[in-house]
């Protein structure tokens, strides 16, 4: 097997499938959606891809002090202990399961996993030459194909032998090479063919560029040879990051992103973490470093104190609201408006409205205008309990029931009350309890009761006065 030719490379590169428990998996998906409402998209969708039970990328086989090993991405193998590694043969598929994850990088995107002792699969050394540009290279790995892993074989040329005009790249030394890579490569190698026909490993394929054609970048030598030789020091460790949460619900560290400033949000937001955990794992250290401090500010982070909250950010209302006066009269209607920073109130309302005349005879009519308030959010817990206040004035239209007549006035509301808003994914409900009082200017006398009748400048026209208690049941987002 000294010279191995294309065909007998099946034999040296592999499908790396992580292996999560369910509790593991329903974790990974909480946090994805928490990261997701925080902004963290490109982090969400990693982790969201970790959950799947397909997941999966390549890897190469190589042998380190008489030890078989499967070398591939940190990318790759994420947050699991073990993995699943198969190598699919033309005339049969050979699967090695429970293999644990020995070294990981902290630096750079390395994994390397154990094989068992008994694996016969052949092992390819490392390039000691120099890597230089128009060298033709060969790109091997099992990107996917109608959701299935699917060998792929591509050739090309090193374009150019020292890429450094990345930011935040994942190692010192990338290879930009020609050889087409698609998803699910990542881990396997780039390789060399010597003039004996023996393929021998210059690096390790990491991601492409998306947005140029025949772009793809692997890991070189510069940082898999000190990652391998110091293998033994370097026990995988990014699975703790997944113990360290596997009791803490992503709603709560949503909770602790949202008390951090504006500016370490954004922060946060638009650094290029290497494994989608990191961000959910520096929240929590700051959070807890700031509690056990012991400083009065430690209170925003803990989530049974309460406290004003001040960072929500614009949004929508939409509420109906339903108001008994006194027993008799009675007003239902909808509210639809805006939220500045959860402080400031305004909108639209329409209302239906039903009077009660001393004949027992019911008037009906309806009012449109606008209403404008405030309110100061508390968070309780996960919840919101927000004491708000809203005025609104409007054109009240009401249709006399004992004539064919239309009485046309001006309704004002002035509402205060408590709300009560539950969280979920992607909006907010808001129930509440409100006091409420009007005014009625009309150009006739109703006669309405039970209100309080007040002489309105001169003649038949007068101002009623009411007030009672209502309820809320609105959306927001």
């Amino acid at each position: 097997m000294a010279g191995i030719r294309a065909q007998g490379l099946r034999y040296s590169v592999c499908i790396v499938a992580p292996e999560f428990t369910s509790a593991e998996r329903e974790t990974m998906d909480d946090f994805a959606l928490y990261m997701a409402r925080a902004g963290m998209k490109s982090a969400s969708r990693m982790l969201s891809a970790y959950k799947e039970e397909d997941t999966f990328g390549s890897g190469v086989t190589i042998e380190l002090d008489g030890q078989k090993y499967v070398l591939t991405n940190l990318h790759v193998v994420g947050y699991a202990k073990t993995v699943k590694v198969t190598y699919q043969l033309h005339e049969k598929t050979i699967h090695y399961s429970n293999c644990p994850v020995a070294a990981t990088s902290p630096n750079c995107d390395l994994a390397l996993v154990a094989l068992p002792d008994d694996c016969e699969m052949v092992a390819l050394s490392m390039y000691q030459g120099e890597v230089t540009e128009e060298m033709a290279i060969v790109a091997a790995g099992f990107p996917e194909l109608a959701d299935k892993p699917s060998w792929q074989l591509t050739r090309g040329y090193i374009s150019n032998a020292r890429l450094t005009n990345i930011d935040n790249a994942p190692a010192k030394h990338i290879i930009q090479h020609t050889a087409s890579i698609d998803p699910g490569s990542s881990g396997g190698p780039l390789l060399y063919k010597d003039e004996a026909g023996k393929y021998q490993i210059l690096g390790i394929n990491t991601w492409k560029a998306f947005y140029r054609e025949g772009v793809g970048l692997a890991i070189g030598s510069e940082d898999i040879e000190p990652f391998l030789q110091a293998k033994d020091s370097l026990e995988s460790t990014a699975y703790r990051d997944m113990e360290k949460i596997m009791d803490v619900k992503g709603e709560d560290w949503l909770f602790a992103f949202r008390q951090l400033p504006d500016s370490t949000q954004k922060s946060l937001r638009e650094m290029d973490w290497h494994m989608p955990l990191d961000p959910v794992v520096e929240v929590f250290a700051q959070r807890d470093v700031l509690i056990k401090s012991g400083k009065k500010k430690a209170r925003q982070y803990d989530n049974s104190a309460s406290h004003i909250v001040t960072d929500m950010e614009n949004g929508f209302y939409v509420g109906l609201n339903y108001d008994n006066y006194l027993g008799m009269n009675q007003q239902a209607g909808i509210q639809i408006g805006c939220e500045f920073l959860g402080y400031v109130l305004t909108g639209i309302q329409i209302n239906a409205i039903v009077l009660q005349t001393p004949t027992l005879k019911n008037d009906a009519g309806a009012s449109f205008g606008i209403y404008l308030g405030g309110q100061v959010p508390i968070s309780v817990g996960k919840y919101i309990l927000a004491p708000r206040l809203t005025q609104s004035a409007g054109i009240a239209p009401i249709k006399k029931a004992n004539i064919d007549a239309m009485a046309v006035g001006i309704l004002t509301d002035t509402r205060a009350g408590l709300d009560w808003r539950i969280p979920f994914p992607s909006c907010s409900l808001v129930l509440g309890v409100h006091y409420d009082m009007n005014w009625l200017w009309l150009n006739d006398n109703l006669q309405i009761t039970p209100m309080k009748t007040v002489p309105f400048f001169s003649g038949n026209k007068n101002q009623y006065l009411q007030h009672g208690v209502g309820l809320t049941f609105g959306v927001a987002w």
